[in-house]
């Protein structure tokens, strides 16, 4: 591309384009560095770093920039969040793209930037994207999305029984995790069971499923939600026809019990719903026996139920 007249003809240095472990270009021509501007030769550099300082100078945020270590983009950004100003974040991305942009201008067209205007174009980027953010956190759509997402209590005359499945293959066992709430939220039965994993991963969460069932049957629990996060199971118990013989056996156990309870009704929820059954489930890969707690737990099952998932 042609440089305009009135600059010197230069390279644009390598510097600029050198990635750090494949993430962020150099920014020694983005941040203030007067010992760096000291030394710097004349060219492309000279004219880079004069305009980088001019448009610092016009934020508030020309101190803070100096005082951190400044080997990458990622590694500014880990500083600043390390000195707590997160909130910066998003200025301070907008005020490197906005230099970019003017040096671009400066080098390419000839077009000398006006460095309150560059600052002023940043502030301005970075309102619209908070307010866009904003808009799409309060939208109807992103409320349901994450109402989906978050574990949601039963009615108050049922109880929610969470089930899964954790695997490890190389002992070729399996783990099965149960967990009951009530309407507000509170654990009343946990329990854990190992068995044969027998290398199908559906079969498995199949099993936890049959366990949440065996469990709720003990503590003489009749109207229950069993939600699991594996697809396949939930529309399986839900009478949907298979078509992996290996799978329907149980699935057909899991049929018969159904006459043991008065309400019985199977959901797939997404695994972040499901996060307390996953931990039991791991937790029973630690041993081969099959324990049931109710109403006292132990300090280990305990910590696993932090918040509602």
């Amino acid at each position: 591309m042609n440089q305009p007249a009135h600059f010197p003809r230069f390279h644009i240095p390598k510097l600029l384009f050198k990635f750090r472990n494949g993430v962020g270009y150099k920014i020694q021509v983005m941040l203030p560095n007067r010992r760096f501007l000291q030394s710097a030769k004349r060219g492309e550099k000279t004219y880079s770093m004069l305009l980088r300082n001019a448009i610092w100078r016009c934020t508030d945020l020309e101190a803070a920039v100096q005082t951190i270590r400044r080997d990458d983009m990622l590694s500014t950004m880990h500083s600043l969040m390390r000195k707590g100003a997160k909130s910066d974040i998003d200025y301070v991305a907008s005020i490197w793209w906005s230099t970019w942009h003017a040096r671009n201008k400066l080098l390419f067209e000839g077009k000398k930037p006006d460095p309150r205007k560059t600052v002023a174009k940043a502030k301005a980027i970075v309102v619209t994207y908070q307010s866009m953010q904003f808009k799409e956190q309060g939208s109807p759509r992103s409320i349901e999305e994450k109402k989906a997402q978050r574990w949601n209590p039963p009615p108050s005359s049922k109880l929610k029984i969470n089930v899964d499945a954790a695997v490890h293959a190389e002992s070729q066992m399996a783990g099965l995790g149960a967990v009951i709430r009530n309407s507000q939220g509170q654990v009343v039965v946990a329990a854990v069971k190992s068995i044969n994993f027998q290398g199908d991963v559906s079969i498995a969460e199949a099993k936890a499923v049959q366990w949440g069932m065996e469990v709720a049957r003990k503590a003489s629990f009749t109207n229950v939600i069993i939600e699991t996060d594996c697809s396949m199971v939930a529309d399986l118990a839900n009478n949907k026809v298979s078509n992996k013989t290996e799978i329907w056996w149980t699935i057909a156990e899991i049929q018969s019990s159904k006459q043991d309870f008065q309400s019985i009704d199977f959901y797939h929820v997404p695994r972040q719903c499901n996060t307390n059954a996953h931990s039991l489930a791991k937790r029973a890969l630690k041993s081969s026996e099959s324990v049931i707690w109710r109403d006292e737990f132990p300090a280990d099952v305990l910590c696993l139920f932090d918040g509602f998932n």
